[in-house]
């Protein structure tokens, strides 16, 4: 049986997707949980994208780029160009899958995904799909016909899939640092703290518009008497020019190109200033942090939009459109919480009502149950594999 052969032999897990951190950080949280439960070998196919090497450079995973060219969002002749060179990427795929002998492929979104999930299907090999966002993605709606099982971060979801069989809503994975600092701060909400504390992320690579409204919200606020401190990732870009802006508006700012310790930031901070994107969601609702979220305005299909509006909807945050959010209307929104700590710990806890830091775990037991793993192969069990 295909349990006694991944006894004696251990997992081998395929990874497909990437572009973007939040194709690539859930698919992480996923192969690290699964390399601490059971022998797990894991390649990943992916798009040869900075983020996704830096994201994976330190890690044992087999890392192969796969040469897909984008559908959507391009002109006719890219567009016929690509369509013309699927086969090409689905032949390629297949003799990936057909070398490496997966166990099972969990696809995690981004155009590369689609060719390795249809190439699983055509060699008979249980895949799986996970969307990390409300609004589906291209590829995952193209890929979910041929996934056996569909994993989703929202409930809201469902309707964008007919297959509901399939559908099992998860969350979106996080990363381990998140999940310890979650379990760290536990109970502390009502805590005494001394000042108030705003964090002000744009993502991994930051966010120019955002930085700027942002930092002139901060200054605006410092300069009509509020007293407070914050930390604001700028990105590499923007990180000299965001510095020199608080000095010589005068105010003292720690500014930081990229934050190392997200876990330690999230638990300090009392209002979190972000874009929407699903990675972020996902460890504010671990985490438990009020936001308000200004999305990235053109984000396909407006998804990030879509992520912000539910997020309101369930009181757990602010929605803001860029195009018509300002320096004055920003602080004043910032003002108004700060001034209202209730209002504010009511936004956390339900923010933290939404939370799933078992996605990692209900994802990784699926994706064990479809490559038909036996309990007798865990190193260790769910419980202590998420702690």
């Amino acid at each position: 049986m295909k349990s006694d052969r991944i006894h004696k032999a251990g997992l081998r897990l395929v990874i497909a997707g990437g572009g973007t951190g939040g194709h690539v950080f859930p698919g992480i949280a996923v192969s690290d949980l699964l390399s601490r439960l059971i022998s797990c070998e894991t390649m990943w196919i992916g798009t040869g994208r900075e983020i996704e090497r830096n994201a994976l450079k330190d890690r044992d995973v087999d890392y192969r780029v796969l040469d897909v060219h984008p559908i959507k969002g391009t002109s006719v002749p890219a567009l016929f160009k690509a369509i013309g060179h699927l086969p090409i990427s689905v032949s390629r795929s297949y003799s990936m899958l057909k070398g490496f002998k997966p166990d099972v492929v969990l696809g995690v979104g981004g155009y590369v995904s689609g060719p390795v999930m249809l190439a699983a299907k055509l060699l008979g090999i249980p895949s799986a799909i996970h969307e990390q966002n409300l609004l589906p993605g291209l590829a995952n709606r193209l890929a979910a016909r041929f996934a056996r099982k569909i994993f989703i971060s929202f409930q809201e979801s469902r309707r964008y899939f007919s297959a509901k069989k399939k559908l099992i809503v998860t969350g979106n994975p996080v990363r381990q640092e998140i999940l310890d600092a979650a379990v760290t701060r536990a109970g502390d909400d009502d805590r005494q703290k001394d000042g108030f504390h705003i964090l002000v992320i744009g993502g991994s690579q930051g966010a120019s518009s955002l930085n700027r409204l942002a930092g002139s919200a901060i200054k605006a606020l410092w300069h009509s008497g509020h007293r407070f401190s914050f930390l604001h990732q700028t990105g590499q870009a923007d990180l000299e020019n965001v510095r020199l802006f608080y000095s010589e508006a005068g105010i003292p700012a720690s500014v930081s190109a990229f934050i190392h310790d997200m876990g330690q930031a999230y638990a300090r901070a009392d209002l979190v200033v972000c874009r929407a994107g699903a990675t972020t969601i996902a460890e504010l609702t671990v985490m438990g942090r009020p936001a308000i979220f200004i999305p990235y305005p053109f984000a396909a299909e407006g998804h990030q939009e879509l992520n912000a509006e539910l997020m309101e909807k369930k009181g757990a945050g602010i929605f803001l459109r860029e195009a018509e959010t300002g320096a004055i209307k920003l602080s004043s929104h910032i003002e108004t919480l700060m001034e209202d700590r209730k209002k504010l710990a009511k936004m956390a806890g339900k923010a933290k009502s939404l939370g799933k830091p078992e996605a990692a775990e209900e994802i990784a037991r699926n994706l064990m149950q479809l490559a038909a793993l036996s309990p007798m192969d865990l190193k260790g069990d769910f419980e202590g594999g998420t702690k």
